[in-house]
């Protein structure tokens, strides 16, 4: 099998920076449209070595925007899924673990407008991790320093409003704290984690049995993030009594579905 990654790079390291700059560009261009890597490296070979056989440079031989070059040719090249969510996700539970950290350290359990900035920032990283860090290990990175210096910016700003949450500078942010004991304190950052590693298996999951199941357990969680805070105390109190056996009984009756329909198919 021929390993198109290994050859495309070897053309790439060949081309004028000229023609670097161009087909980088169109190696992330085709990461924007969900490429699968295989079909990428081969579509980028075949590029590249149409232009050279041809004796001509970028512009001379496709004399169109990488953009639309790119676009064009992933018509008939196979995709993967966006894994924009589940990317947020695994950044989620990182910070969902720091979270906890500083909660087990502090013994303070605190819910601050600093969390829902954080959230923000992590939507803000995803496309400079997938277009800049993950680059740099391609052996391509210098066309993605920027991206890469962004997302390092916005990543340790994200530590920082989290590690200083409990500081005075941060306190006018402070929406409610609560004095735990210690086994509070541990059997709340379980269900941080919980509810964390549910967002990312909602999004990363392919049987919608299984998203159902991570559903339940992100909702019972959120019940008991919040029941511990004097708002919303009808409904934490609600999923916390009641819905882990609601959310159990759909989860049953999904099973059952999912069964019945593979057995009849």
């Amino acid at each position: 099998m021929t390993n198109y990654k290994k050859d495309y790079e070897k053309i790439f390291s060949e081309l004028s920076d000229e023609d670097q700059l161009a087909f980088s560009s169109l190696d992330s261009e085709f990461d924007k449209n969900f490429i699968t890597e295989d079909a990428k490296y081969e579509q980028l070979y075949i590029m590249a070595v149409s232009m050279i056989d041809a004796g001509q440079n970028y512009v001379e031989y496709y004399n169109a925007k990488t953009k639309d070059v790119a676009r064009v040719a992933s018509k008939k090249l196979p995709k993967y899924r966006s894994k924009y969510w589940s990317d947020a996700g695994i950044l989620g539970v990182y910070f969902a673990i720091l979270f906890s950290a500083t909660i087990f350290f502090f013994g303070e359990i605190v819910i601050s407008l600093v969390l829902p900035a954080v959230i923000v920032l992590i939507l803000a990283m995803v496309p400079l991790m997938n277009h800049g860090i993950k680059h740099q290990s391609s052996g391509r990175g210098n066309m993605q320093t920027v991206s890469g210096i962004l997302f390092i910016i916005l990543f340790v700003s994200a530590n920082l409003l989290i590690l200083f949450m409990n500081s005075d500078t941060l306190s006018p942010l402070k929406i409610t704290a609560y004095d735990a004991s210690a086994a509070e304190t541990l059997l709340y950052i379980v269900f941080v984690i919980t509810a964390a590693a549910s967002i990312y298996f909602i999004f990363s999951s392919d049987s919608w049995a299984s998203k159902l199941i991570f559903m339940v357990l992100l909702i019972y969680s959120a019940g008991r993030l919040i029941h511990p805070f004097d708002f919303l105390n009808g409904l934490s109190a609600f999923i916390v009594q009641y819905f882990m056996f609601i959310g159990l009984i759909i989860i049953i009756i999904a099973q059952y579905l999912r069964t019945k329909n593979t057995d009849s198919n």
